[in-house]
């Protein structure tokens, strides 16, 4: 009996000698378990990716066209500390993302994530010429929680159209899982869409929260074009100009 349990012992030491070195190595890509515990194969890493599209107006009014307004798109490999997030604009009309002229600022386009980021880098297409940053809790209007990825772009160079921008964001550890998520409040982005024809703007979102409300379709009808005073004057000189002119023809005939 006792030569039994040293036995058993024997077998459940050398078991986790081989379970255990398996479980290491299957944790960044594809591998094959060796029957002495050790990991072989090619190696492949395992890829992940996410979109996220912004399809429901939370406050404001609803963007011109057809939702989704924005999507992202990010790619990675579990184990890298680097992805690649493009950002693809959908709008239509005039339509379009500005802000975060400064860290204070109202953003153009904002997201939530999960690990902490080590540089932010644009590669390619329409890149955020005011603002790119990471770390804070920037402003995103009534839309609640913490978004700390924000990009903001001038008013000379709008995300609008069939605009496109590549970044490739460069993480402080390596990546255990998608990087992107809800926030406190459930959402995982946020856009002020600028410009929405009839002269309104709303805020969309993408997520599962509650407490989404816009307020429909813009109904401003466009300004109507009353001249300055100045012009009024101008026009009562030459309306009493041309009066004068022919009372001195009725005259002189």
């Amino acid at each position: 009996m006792k030569k039994f349990s040293v036995f058993m012992m024997f077998m459940v030491v050398l078991a986790l000698g081989v379970v255990a070195p398996a479980r290491a190595c299957i944790f960044a890509v594809q591998q094959q378990i060796h029957p002495d515990g050790s990991c072989g194969g090619t190696g492949t890493p395992i890829p992940i990716s996410t979109t996220i599209n912004l399809g429901t107006v939370f406050v404001g009014n609803t963007p011109d066209g057809m939702a989704p307004w924005l999507t992202a798109t990010f790619t990675s490999t579990l184990g890298a500390t680097t992805g690649t997030l493009t950002l693809t604009s959908h709008l239509s009309a005039s339509d379009s993302l500005q802000g975060l002229s400064s860290s204070h600022a109202n953003v153009g386009w904002a997201f939530y994530l999960g690990p902490s980021l080590a540089s932010i880098a644009c590669t390619s297409g329409a890149c955020a010429d005011n603002n790119a940053l990471f770390g804070g809790s920037y402003s995103t209007g009534l839309v609640p929680g913490t978004f700390n990825l924000a990009f903001g772009w001038s008013s000379g160079n709008r995300f609008d159209g069939s605009d496109s921008a590549v970044y490739e964001l460069t993480f402080t550890n390596a990546l255990t899982a998608i990087p992107f998520m809800g926030n406190e409040s459930g959402w995982w982005s946020a856009a002020h869409v600028q410009g929405i024809t009839g002269g309104c703007n709303g805020w969309i979102v993408s997520g599962d929260a509650r407490g989404a409300n816009g307020s429909g379709a813009c109904t401003n009808t466009p300004p109507i074009d009353v001249p300055e005073p100045a012009g009024l004057g101008m026009f009562g000189v030459g309306v009493l100009m041309i009066g004068c002119f022919l009372g001195l023809r009725r005259r002189m005939a």
